[in-house]
């Protein structure tokens, strides 16, 4: 069985596949497609990069990619996965610069007192389909209520974003 890697944030994340503007026909212009998204389960790998402008500074490898509930309502729980797995189509063979966004409700890391409210990487892709980007409620401080939208950016273009609801459960 092939392993996948793909990057899990600890914080939180979505997608939805929106056509770049003045797009020319399918065939000249790179897109990326959304082919899940929802609730997961991941196994962290261990190995993790920096990234200054997430909120936890830094991004996790996962593999083991296993949709459990294809959603866009996410209970924000400890432990709890979700994000979205995408296609590049008509990007050829190199290695493909994305740069992946979230938009999310107001976030404090408390280690650093860093607010914000848009957490962003860089990270060159070399898969083409099933390629997962998500995030894991990891500490108390990033469960944040309310809308996160991920976005996947190729060369300055949003080429598809997906949207989820996280919710607090009141217990």
């Amino acid at each position: 069985m092939k392993t996948r890697f793909s990057a899990l944030v600890l914080a939180a994340g979505l997608l939805v596949s929106i056509p770049a503007a003045g797009a020319g026909s399918v065939e000249a212009q790179p897109k990326i497609a959304i082919s899940g998204f929802g609730e997961y389960q991941t196994r962290k790998t261990g190995k993790s990069f920096s990234a200054p402008k997430e909120i936890s500074g830094k991004v996790d490898f996962v593999s083991d990619v296993r949709l459990v509930k294809r959603t866009t309502l996410i209970l924000g729980q400890l432990g709890r996965a979700f994000g979205v797995e995408i296609d590049l189509i008509g990007f050829g063979e190199a290695p493909v610069r994305l740069t992946i966004r979230t938009v999310h409700p107001p976030i404090t890391n408390p280690g650093t007192g860093k607010t914000t409210r848009i957490s962003e990487y860089h990270r060159d892709v070399e898969e083409r389909r099933n390629v997962y980007f998500g995030h894991r409620f990891t500490h108390i401080w990033g469960l944040a209520e309310g809308e996160w939208i991920e976005q996947f950016i190729y060369r300055g273009r949003l080429l598809a974003q997906k949207r989820f609801r996280v919710v607090i459960p009141m217990n």
